[in-house]
């Protein structure tokens, strides 16, 4: 069910972002559909190794569904591919200063986390919390210069539709990660995964709104 709901979303996404590659082909976003692509590919390659032990990364029975290093990292080449286009975005001197920075740091606790977490058999959970807070400010610190330069968010510039789902999935997602691997007990009463089923396909109906309603005119 996981398996297909998510292809559901990330299939959508990746055909809309196709059909209406012409609105952003010049833009810093021209890269996104390769990024929804490889996200489908790293979740079917997921499935795989989760479900059947022939795809499995170890020999050692107990671990044959561990699939965390996959996933780990996917989540470099995302941050790095998202952190680029905001400083790309930005055009505040200072703001894109406080990004790079923000972005050293997070790559730096990601080395960090490599020497008391072993990425093979978990997320890099912490480091993961550092990438969400930069992004969140990224995505913060855009939407200011558009309500100063722009009048505010416009619904036809895609950035205002992929920042929304941005902000929304970087909120939730250290709540979900830090959960899942220090509080179990409340992980699973309170079905945080599934809230994330529900986050994540929020954010790709965005991408996708995003997609569809916007203007070439109006990126920024």
């Amino acid at each position: 069910m996981l398996f297909s709901f998510y292809f559901f979303f990330y299939l959508a996404a990746l055909i809309a972002s196709l059909i209406y590659y012409k609105k952003y082909v010049d833009t810093p976003l021209r890269y996104f559909p390769l990024l929804i692509a490889y996200t489908l590919f790293n979740e079917i390659l997921g499935y795989f190794v989760f479900h059947y032990e022939e795809y499995s990364f170890f020999k050692e029975l107990k671990y044959h569904w561990h699939n965390v290093i996959i996933y780990n990292i996917y989540h470099l080449f995302f941050l790095g591919y998202i952190f680029w286009l905001y400083v790309k975005l930005v055009r505040n001197p200072f703001h894109k200063q406080l990004i790079n920075g923000l972005i050293i740091l997070t790559f730096l606790s990601y080395g960090v986390s490599l020497f008391f977490q072993d990425p093979f058999h978990s997320n890099l959970f912490y480091a993961d919390v550092v990438g969400c807070i930069t992004m969140i400010l990224a995505i913060a610190l855009h939407f200011r210069e558009l309500k100063k330069t722009s009048g505010g968010i416009n619904r036809f510039n895609i950035m205002s539709w992929f920042g929304a789902g941005l902000l929304l999935f970087n909120c939730y997602f250290p709540f979900y990660i830090l959960n899942g691997y220090l509080n179990a007990e409340f992980f699973i009463t309170y079905q945080l995964r599934q809230i994330l089923w529900v986050v994540v396909s929020v954010m790709y109906t965005l991408f996708i709104m995003g997609f569809v309603f916007s203007k070439r005119s109006a990126f920024r």
